[in-house]
C-alpha cells in the first residue's frame, strides 16, 4: 500500500465513523429482548451486540436462553437490569454504544476502562510510530460501519528475515495495531515469503496495549520495536511450533477445530470442508471400519501435517476473494490460526489408517 492509498483509506474510515455515546451499565435500561432505553430514547440493538452487552454484565447465552424459555421477554429484561445495577455498584465501568442514525439501531458496543479513544488520535499515534521506527502501512482491516474498530498491519522498511525451516523464510519484524474506542493494542506480524501468507500474534505484555493514549502510554508503544519482550517472545514460540507442526500429523480433532473456526468466521460450509476436510475424514474412517464416535478425535490421524492445515487457514485469510480486501475477518482468522498452531499438539496414541 503506497502512502496516498493509506491516506485515502484513513480518511474514508474516519469519515465513516458512526456517532457513539458512553453510558454506565445502569444507564442502559433493557426494555425488551433486543431493545434498550438510553437517555430517554428507545433503541433497537443488533443480536450480536445484545450478546456482547449480556457478556459485559456476566450473562451467558445459555443463561439468556434458559430465562427466555422459563420467564419470557419480561424475565430477560428484569434480569439484565438487575445485573447491570449490581455490576455498576461493584465496579466502575462504561460502555461505548455505536448507533446507525438512519435505523436508530445500536450496531456496536465497546467496554471503556478509562476513556474513549478518538479514532483521529489513534491515526496520529500510528503515523508517529511509522515515522519514528521506519514502518509503512501494508493493509487495513475493518468491519461494516467500523463497529469492530480497525486493524492496520505494518511492514518494516528494513525487514529482518528468519526461517521456519531451511529455505522457508519469513519477515519477523512486522507489526500490527488494532484500535477500538476502548483500547489500542499492538502485536507481531509475520509474513511467509514463499506464499505471502500473513500471521498475526498477540503479545502478552502490558506495554502492548493501552486504554488511553496519554504521553506515558504512547512513549511505551513507540519503543516496542526495541523491546525484546515484544519482538522475541512470540518469535521463538512460533518457530518452535512451526517445526513441530511440520513433523506432526494433524489429528482429526484439530481438523474439526479448523473447520469450526472457518464456519465461525462465516465461511461457506463447502469451502470450510475443502480447507479442513473433517467430514471427509469421518467418512474415510467409517469406510475403514472405525466409527470415530468410539475414539477420541485427538487420537486419530488425518492425512495432512499440522503445518499444511495451518497454512491452508492463513492462505484463506490472506488471499481469499470471498471477502473484500479490508474485511476485519482476515486479521481475526490470522490471529486464531496462529493461536491454533501454538496450542499443544495432539501427539499421544493414534489410530492411523493412512500409513
Amino acid at each position: 500500500m503506497d502512502n496516498q492509498t493509506y491516506l485515502e483509506r484513513r480518511d474514508l474510515f474516519i469519515s465513516a465513523q458512526l456517532p457513539f455515546c458512553t453510558v454506565t451499565p445502569q444507564e442502559l435500561i433493557s426494555t425488551g429482548e433486543r431493545t434498550y432505553m438510553v437517555n430517554g430514547l428507545e433503541l433497537s440493538v443488533e443480536p450480536e451486540v445484545c450478546r456482547l452487552l449480556d457478556s459485559f454484565i456476566g450473562l451467558s447465552k445459555r443463561q439468556t436462553n434458559a430465562v427466555s424459555e422459563t420467564f419470557g421477554t419480561t424475565g430477560i429484561r428484569d434480569l439484565r437490569n438487575y445485573l447491570a445495577l449490581s455490576n455498576s455498584i461493584e465496579r466502575a465501568g462504561k460502555i461505548a454504544l455505536l448507533a446507525n442514525p438512519d435505523t436508530r439501531t445500536v450496531v456496536g458496543a465497546t467496554p471503556i476502562k478509562k476513556e474513549a479513544i478518538p479514532v483521529t488520535s489513534f491515526f496520529d499515534f500510528l503515523e508517529m510510530f511509522m515515522n519514528e521506527n521506519g514502518y509503512a502501512p501494508e493493509q487495513f482491516y475493518t468491519s461494516e460501519f467500523g463497529a469492530g474498530g480497525v486493524t492496520v498491519s505494518l511492514q518494516p522498511q528494513h525487514a529482518v528475515y528468519d526461517e521456519f525451516a531451511p529455505g522457508d523464510e519469513f519477515i519477523s519484524n512486522g507489526v500490527w495495531f488494532r484500535w477500538n474506542l476502548g483500547e489500542v493494542e499492538a502485536g507481531n506480524y509475520y509474513m511467509r515469503m514463499i506464499c505471502t501468507n500473513g500471521q498475526m500474534a498477540r503479545v502478552n505484555d502490558k506495554t502492548a496495549r493501552t486504554n488511553q493514549l496519554d504521553v506515558s502510554s504512547m512513549r511505551n508503544m513507540l519503543s516496542l520495536p526495541q523491546y525484546d519482550g515484544f519482538t522475541k517472545t512470540n518469535l521463538e514460540k512460533v518457530k518452535n511450533n512451526a517445526l513441530l507442526a511440520m513433523q506432526t500429523d494433524a489429528s482429526v480433532g484439530e481438523v474439526q477445530m479448523a473447520n469450526r473456526l472457518l464456519k465461525r468466521y462465516g465461511v461457506d460450509e463447502s469451502v470450510a470442508e475443502e480447507i479442513a476436510p473433517y467430514h471427509q475424514l469421518l467418512s474415510s474412517y467409517a469406510a475403514a471400519g472405525y466409527n470415530l464416535e468410539h475414539f477420541a478425535l485427538a487420537m486419530s490421524h488425518s492425512d495432512m501435517k499440522m503445518w499444511e492445515l495451518f497454512n491452508r487457514l492463513t492462505a484463506y485469510a490472506s488471499h481469499t476473494t470471498d471477502w473484500v480486501v479490508d474485511d476485519n475477518r482476515r486479521s481475526g482468522l490470522m490471529m486464531e490460526s496462529l493461536r491454533m498452531l501454538n496450542r499443544p499438539r495432539d501427539i499421544k496414541q493414534y489410530i492411523n489408517i493412512f500409513q
